[in-house]
């Protein structure tokens, strides 16, 4: 596993839960984007590239109630968020998460394609197969139950949405290892027991926590089972020269999934 500080970028990163590819895309770059309400993509060609490198690993997917169902989302600051735990914030640091950890449907990937860094802008994450080393008998064995519950995502319910309180497994074994759900602001114990074991794990996922800066053209492949992210805080400038990302989330398949086309339903 690589280590760096916030201000360092490994050039590579391969482990069974993230996979770094430094300069996969190569094309021109427009001014990042002000506004988030704007329908016109400012880079189709990333856009596309994106898409395919999505749909060669699995299938790239929307969901309803996150910007519109669109399968390629842009990720970059938007001012009215920047305090806010959703992937347009800046100013805070975004906690460590499982993409969409209240949803039926998670995907499994989360892909990160960077169209412009920034160097104070670290994408963390942590795998699962580091976090477990940091727990007790005690806590593994009641992080294997569902005795937690987390609620929807913020940027679930942006256009007023209710929230709920879903019923959760942090942790599950595998025949290939440990699966991880988990979101360190959403995610409670219902049991004064549970609630100690999830403190355990939030410590658990700090100690295992790996810091990558992305630069331009890097494509960043986190395993949603196997490994949590989150983002440090940075100061945007507004100027079209902020951080900017593309972000696919990608499902192995389609099949049982409550979806209208690519677009996952949100049932819950």
């Amino acid at each position: 596993m690589i280590f760096v500080t916030p201000t360092t970028t490994p050039r590579t990163i391969a482990t069974s839960a993230v996979t770094l590819i430094p300069g996969y895309f190569t094309g021109l770059v427009a001014p990042t984007p002000l506004r988030s309400d704007i329908e016109v993509d400012a880079c189709p060609t990333a856009t596309r590239t994106l898409l395919q490198f999505s749909d060669d690993i699995g299938r790239a997917v929307g969901y309803d109630r996150e910007q519109g169902g669109r399968l390629i989302q842009d990720i970059f600051p938007v001012r009215s968020t920047e305090h806010q735990q959703v992937s347009s914030s800046s100013k805070v640091v975004l906690g460590s998460h499982t993409e969409s950890a209240f949803h039926p449907h998670k995907p499994r990937y989360v892909v990160l394609l960077c169209l412009r860094g920034d160097d104070l802008a670290a994408t963390t994450y942590s795998d699962v197969r580091d976090v477990v080393r940091h727990l007790s008998t005690d806590d593994l064995a009641a992080l294997q139950t569902q005795d937690f519950i987390t609620s929807v995502d913020p940027s679930f319910m942006s256009n007023g949405e209710p929230d709920a309180q879903v019923r959760v497994r942090p942790l599950t074994s595998t025949g290939s290892g440990w699966s991880l759900v988990y979101d360190e602001l959403l995610m409670r114990g219902t049991t004064p027991r549970t609630q100690a074991a999830l403190n355990a794990l939030h410590h658990a996922v700090k100690v295992a926590t790996q810091h990558v800066v992305l630069a331009t053209g890097d494509i960043l492949v986190i395993d949603n089972h196997r490994a949590v992210h989150g983002r440090t805080s940075f100061t945007p400038r507004y100027d079209g020269t902020d951080r900017w990302l593309k972000r696919a989330l990608v499902v192995q398949s389609l099949a049982d999934v409550d979806a209208v086309g690519r677009v996952i339903q949100t049932r819950l």
